[in-house]
């Protein structure tokens, strides 16, 4: 219990000074360029190792457990052709938006750090290409599960129960081996094996738990164009980019308590 206040009060007293909402809208604005090209690049790799048909049916199953509500599942279905419909060129090409991502994130980083930084940019997007080398594998253990858990999905009672806690334990491993890259490739500084694995799987839990109630939030019949006078796409877009600040409001705090937790167990 004494670490566990230790930790809050280091966090506490070295958060920066700096405004964390500011740096999370410039992550946000990063990751609204790059998310998507590294998204089309996983799966694209993915459909080389296994090939197109699986990667159509496995999304099929895991979309026929979401909500039909706001265009998600043609969202998605969208993203897969365009991703799988590419050529080696296009892939190529694509890395360099995704890896804009890389560079939002390190200059996010350096403010929740204490570390000296040069060539900020350059190493954030050398970081992202670390994580994208390992993406397309992390999607491929997604859309393997996806076939069990989306019909659980589609169900009620105890079955919906249970495929929310293997969708959770699913997400979870997975996003928190991504944010172990990213913490370590993208992060700056240096931090010990053990201040990174369990930061990064410990802000993976809250994330997971996060897109699981972002699922939640889009059975709810409520029109994202409302408070933009009925037009969809702004609508959509706008509430796309709200979830994806809060998320790296998440990230940013996860990766600070990973850098006290660090400070922390270097000097006892």
């Amino acid at each position: 219990m004494s670490r566990l206040s230790e930790l809050a009060s280091g966090v506490r007293k070295t958060f920066p000074g700096s405004d964390l909402a500011l740096w999370a809208a410039g992550a946000t604005y990063f990751g609204a360029i790059g998310l998507v090209p590294l998204a089309l690049v996983s799966l694209w790799v993915v459909g080389a190792i296994v090939g197109h048909q699986a990667v159509t049916v496995a999304m099929d199953a895991g979309i026929g457990g979401l909500p039909d509500g706001h265009g998600t599942p043609e969202a998605l279905r969208t993203l897969t052709s365009a991703a799988l419909s590419m050529s080696w060129g296009q892939a190529l090409i694509a890395l360099f938006p995704a890896s804009l991502y890389g560079e939002g994130l390190r200059r996010a980083f350096v403010q929740m750090s204490a570390a000296r930084d040069t060539l900020t940019g350059w190493r954030g997007r050398a970081g992202l290409l670390g994580v994208a080398a390992v993406a397309p594998f992390l999607v491929l253990a997604v859309l393997a599960s996806a076939p069990y858990v989306g019909p659980l999905y589609a169900g009620n009672g105890w079955t919906l129960v249970w495929g929310v806690v293997v969708a959770f334990h699913v997400v979870w491993l997975t996003i928190s081996t991504a944010l172990l890259g990213v913490f370590a490739l993208i992060g700056p500084g240096r931090l010990g094996r053990r201040a990174l694995v369990v930061g990064a799987f410990s802000t993976g839990a809250i994330l997971a738990g996060f897109l699981q109630g972002f699922v939640l939030f889009l059975a709810i019949p409520v029109s994202w164009s409302a408070p933009f006078g009925g037009l969809p796409i702004v609508g959509a877009v706008s509430a796309l980019a709200l979830w994806l600040y809060l998320l790296h409001i998440l990230v940013l705090c996860g990766f600070r308590v990973t850098v006290v937790l660090d400070e922390m167990w270097r000097t006892h």
